[in-house]
């Protein structure tokens, strides 16, 4: 281990980049899954309150967060929204917080009982890796450089100007005047992007980025086809006509009351004998909204309770028992302790929970269950338990006295109400509807599997996936239906207009350091090799580090004894190296794509000339508007005739015309499967790291990474999703072979979590995202 002499006091700016990221990707997952206990909330802080109240008292908030990451971004951010920031305190403490809190007393299933990674799982993980880089860039901030010239060249074929031009244009949103140009641009031009060069390859960048995100939720993950499937249903059920018919009465007021009562107006009996009077409290039905809640979920779960009455009415001897399948069944309808225990139980004597349940039933139940009716036993469990989550969400969203959920809708809407007047009047919104009706059609026909066109090497399914290509595609060709959304309220609303750009100018200051990173000798030392760090060696200098949090890492890192830093070291280490390769990864996939691009599309050729980024001495005039193309010179984007084959699927005419992009004919250059962006690396770990309960009696415990190609039974999608769903999950969990491991940094989170979790509450001085 070497004597104390040879450990470091101080920390490499790439050190500290990976300690900084090792500590928040901890951090907030910790607090996303604590919102499975119902108190978690009420120990939020504001804006939500503690409990229990006693009726009529004032709400009190805890002063210490339970959830300090979270509430930080919540509270600078989000709550100062337009609109957002003229909900009424209830809508938060009574409201908001009782379907929270209704939600996590149901206690849903948990991916270690099912044995496979369920929906939520996968949209928390994503969620959690997300709001970590935004966290990331709340505590440590972006550091002030020399001004950057967004008129200069940006080669849009090569994924390093896509990265510095992003770079530029943070940077400018942060110490600069974008902000102010980019409203002004949306208000006299019809794109964004007609506002410089480096807005041009900012918008790519983006894209790029947000289509890996969809592309791996909608493609890649095992529930995929399931989550498509729920998302083509509601767009089914969602009144599109009915709104605009709706939006064509011109006084607002109206309008409004019309749209209230086509959404949230009851039509039970208990409605109208609440009204009259005969009764009090009872049931009155369901709204339209609820409504489509209620038969989507309705519709998700007939699968399972399929999968569940088929295992019931099984004759055959091999069929588990019926006082087998009545213990499984009793269990689900136990108190959360037993719930707790039992999966405790399972945990700790390495045990199915299947197996765990009939044991703590009756033993003699488990001693006569045969291989077969284990498997079968565990198919009804997990059916069971999507059968019930489902119920539980209907309960708390559509069934609730009172009915939070419709009272939030009300909420929200009188907050928007002086919003949607003023837009309302200047622009006609039934088109932006239509837009993104079809917009929806359109996503949901490129996401379906397609036949016969895959380029994967080794895939001889005879199907091929969406490719990262085909929702860069798809975005590029509809980015304008959001440009024209801006433009027409920008330009038509300048109120509305001034409003955000203020809010914007004044939430983009919690990205900013307060102060200029540390350059002290403490933190640019070089230190001195040990023998654990002396191996393959990380970069010793990482931008920005730390940021605003460097100092304060640094001194919870030196206050540690010799041989604690001893310890952590090469785990720190570690992850630099890894946190490096990903970055490397990230940047090859993102030119990749762009190579795939630049073959497949008939977009002009982007200029390959490069300038530096640094300021001019004279402004930069404004870049020119690009000619308009054949479509945009005869068409509106609105128009009928814009869409392809009066279908509701907005394809451009020109962009229909493309070969496909997962056409491949010289087979040189496979379609990608997967996008660049870091964070969908650190989402994958999350779900491989996520327990899971072993296959037979005695067997290993399992973890998300064994999982990844099983499917819940009864998902609604899977059961005819066929060769589709078993190349999205074959893809998956092939794909991601091409990753490196993460290194184990349970040792770094054990040591610093506790020290972190104070600088985030600001009670060693860090300040952090304590946010009155």
């Amino acid at each position: 281990m070497g004597n104390s002499q040879e450990i470091p006091n101080v920390l490499t700016s790439a050190q500290l980049h990976a300690l900084f990221d090792i500590l928040t990707h901890h951090e907030t997952y910790a607090e996303v899954e604590s919102f499975k206990d119902a108190h978690a909330i009420s120990e939020y802080g504001y804006p939500f309150a503690c409990r229990p109240q006693t009726p009529g008292s004032i709400p009190k908030f805890c002063p210490d967060s339970s959830a300090p990451l979270l509430a930080g971004v919540l509270r600078s951010i989000v709550l100062t929204v337009p609109g957002i920031r003229n909900l009424p305190a209830e809508f938060w403490h009574v409201r908001f917080q009782g379907i929270l809190e209704k939600l996590a007393e149901a206690e849903l299933s948990e991916t270690y009982d099912k044995g496979a990674l369920g929906t939520r799982k996968t949209l928390a993980t994503a969620a959690s890796a997300i709001y970590e880089a935004v966290s990331r860039g709340v505590l440590g901030g972006v550091e002030k450089g020399a001004k950057r010239n967004l008129e200069g060249k940006y080669d849009r074929s090569k994924a390093d100007d896509l990265i510095r031009a992003w770079e530029d244009v943070v940077h400018e949103l942060l110490y600069g005047n974008l902000i102010d140009e980019l409203f002004a641009c949306a208000a006299e031009r019809s794109s964004l992007e007609d506002h410089s060069p480096g807005a041009q390859a900012a918008a790519d960048y983006i894209i790029i980025h947000l289509a890996a995100l969809v592309h791996r939720v909608f493609v890649l993950t095992p529930d995929a086809p399931y989550m498509l499937k729920l998302l083509e249903n509601v767009h089914k059920l969602l009144p599109y006509s009915m709104v605009k018919q709706t939006l064509r009465i011109g006084n607002a007021a109206t309008m409004l009351n019309g749209m209230m009562r086509l959404l949230l107006s009851k039509m039970g009996v208990g409605a109208l004998s609440n009204w009259v009077g005969l009764t009090h409290n009872a049931d009155d039905g369901m709204n339209f909204l609820q409504r489509i809640i209620w038969l989507v979920l309705s519709w998700d779960s007939l699968e399972s309770r399929k999968c569940a009455d088929a295992i019931e009415k099984a004759k055959a001897s091999s069929s588990p028992s019926k006082t087998q399948l009545t213990a499984i069944k009793q269990y689900l309808e136990k108190p959360r302790k037993e719930h707790e225990d039992a999966r405790g139980a399972s945990i700790t004597g390495s045990k199915p929970m299947v197996a765990t349940i009939l044991e703590r039933s009756d033993t003699d139940l488990l001693a006569s269950l045969s291989e077969t009716q284990h498997a079968q036993c565990s198919e009804y469990f997990s059916a069971l338990l999507a059968v019930r989550d489902r119920d539980q969400i209907t309960n708390v969203l559509c069934r609730q006295n009172p009915d939070l959920f419709t009272q939030a809708i009300k909420d929200a809407v009188a907050s928007f109400e002086p919003m949607i007047r003023g837009v309302h009047q200047r622009v006609d919104l039934r088109e932006h509807v239509t837009a993104a009706e079809g917009f929806l059609t359109d996503f949901i026909n490129v996401s379906k599997t397609k036949q016969g066109t895959s380029s994967l090497k080794g895939n001889t399914a005879g199907t091929g996936a969406p490719s990262v290509e085909d929702y860069v595609i798809l975005l590029r060709r509809n980015r304008q239906l959001l440009y024209s959304w801006l433009h027409q309220v920008a330009s038509q609303c300048p109120d509305i207009r001034d409003d955000f750009c203020a809010w914007a100018k004044e939430t983009i200051k919690v990205f900013r350091q307060s102060k200029r990173a540390p350059s002290t000798p403490q933190a640019d030392q070089e230190p001195q090799p040990t023998a654990e760090s002396n191996q393959a060696k990380p970069e010793t200098h990482r931008n920005g580090a730390a940021g605003a949090l460097s100092s304060n890492l640094q001194h919870l890192y030196t206050s540690l004894p010799a041989g604690t830093r001893s310890r952590i070291l090469p785990a720190i280490d570690a992850h630099a190296r890894y946190l490096t390769t990903l970055e490397a990864l990230s940047r090859a996939r993102m030119q990749h794509i762009l190579d795939n691009l630049d073959k497949t599309t008939n977009t002009p050729p982007p200029t390959t000339t490069t300038t530096t980024t640094t300021t001019a001495s004279e402004p930069p005039t404004p870049a020119p508007a690009p000619a308009p193309g054949p479509a945009s010179s005869t068409l509106s984007c609105f128009s009928s005739a814009y869409w392809s084959g009066g279908k509701a699927s907005p394809v451009l005419r020109s962009a229909a015309s493309s070969p496909d992009p997962n056409s491949n004919p010289s087979g040189s250059r496979p379609m990608s499967m997967s996008g660049p962006g870091m964070y969908l690396s650190r989402w994958q770990q999350l779900l491989d790291d996520t327990l899971v309960a072993p296959v037979s009696p005695g067997g290993p415990m399992r973890s998300g990474r064994d999982v990844r190609a099983c499917l819940a039974p009864g998902k609604m999608g899977a059961a005819k999703g066929g060769a589709g769903v078993a190349l999205g999950v074959g893809l998956f969990g092939k794909d991601q072979e091409e990753e490196p491991r993460p290194p184990d940094v349970g040792v770094v989170v054990e040591v610093l979590g506790p020290g972190f979790r104070g600088l985030v509450e600001g009670k060693e001085g860090g300040g952090g995202l304590s946010v009155a």
